[in-house]
């Protein structure tokens, strides 16, 4: 009886402590789950190579645990932050996302329009997603930026498409009427690291006369976009640029001025011509 009721105490005993134990070794695992969280913080990354300037989606991201004292201030915490947001530069996969390797575009506005054009002299290097800035640089030297920071939506050499809105579209009508008349050229370069560099500012003054011409005749932009693409364009620029000297480099840019104040005179009288026959013909019609 007195060795049945120890054994019974001891057994009380022992399930006691080890019920304590397990107790104790619970509150450790919690304790340290909670210092373990203190110095992790999850992030996210993207569970593949993104490309500059490539829009990122959901299914490219993967969340990451980094230890806090390595996670810079500025990192995204928020997967939906990061959706449909835009890299700035190229993200190798599991490279922990920051704000700061983002950027949102700009809202689509109601007059954006796809330009395809196949008179741009285009770099070698050239690829599909690069942003390019166009120029138009005249034979006395001029350069000017006609379009700032415009992303090769498509490529098909000689060809690429562009996105446009109203205001470049009539710039670039311009510029191609402009590059027929003074035998200019128009050409491509492209950013280094697009998401980084700022947006050129666009310095190509448009052309009052031209824009005239095109308001009274607007053929005349096909009819230059089919001059600039022929050979003959490149080579009358050629027979120009090997004309001019230290010694008369002043009296080509004066004569190739007049030339194309001319040039210009005469398309003008041609739609003043086109429109008096047509206001004849009308007259004619109602004296009937």
């Amino acid at each position: 009886m007195l060795l049945g009721s120890l054994i019974l105490r001891n057994e009380i005993h022992h399930s006691q402590a080890e019920g304590q134990l397990r107790e104790q070794y619970s509150q450790e695992v919690a304790q340290m789950k909670r210092e373990a969280q203190a110095v992790v913080l999850l992030g996210w990354a993207p569970n593949r190579p993104i490309a500059s300037g490539q829009k990122i989606s959901a299914s490219d991201l993967v969340q990451v645990e980094l230890p806090k004292d390595s996670v810079p201030a500025n990192y995204v915490a928020s997967k939906e932050q990061i959706e449909g947001k835009t890299a700035k530069v190229g993200l190798d996969a599991n490279t922990l996302i920051t704000g700061s390797l983002l950027y949102e575009e700009e809202p689509m506005s109601g007059d954006l329009r796809n330009r395809e054009m196949s008179f741009v002299q285009l770099p070698m290097s050239l690829e599909k997603g690069d942003s390019v800035d166009i120029r138009i640089q005249f034979p006395t030297g001029e350069d000017y930026i006609l379009l700032s920071k415009k992303k090769v939506n498509a490529l098909a050499r000689p060809t690429m498409s562009l996105t446009l809105n109203e205001q470049e579209l009539l710039l670039l009508s311009s510029a191609i009427v402009d590059a027929y008349l003074h035998k200019a050229s128009i050409y491509a370069l492209t950013y280094v690291e697009p998401g980084i560099q700022d947006k050129a500012i666009p310095t190509y003054p448009a052309n009052g006369q031209v824009m005239k011409l095109l308001s009274r005749d607007p053929n005349i932009v096909s009819k230059a976009e089919k001059y600039l693409k022929s050979e003959s364009s490149r080579e009358l620029l050629e027979k120009s640029l090997n004309a001019v000297s230290e010694q008369n480099a002043l009296t080509f840019a004066s004569s190739q001025a007049e030339a194309a104040a001319s040039a210009a005179t005469q398309l003008e009288l041609e739609g003043q011509s086109t429109v008096t026959s047509e206001e004849q013909s009308a007259e004619s019609l109602t004296g009937k």
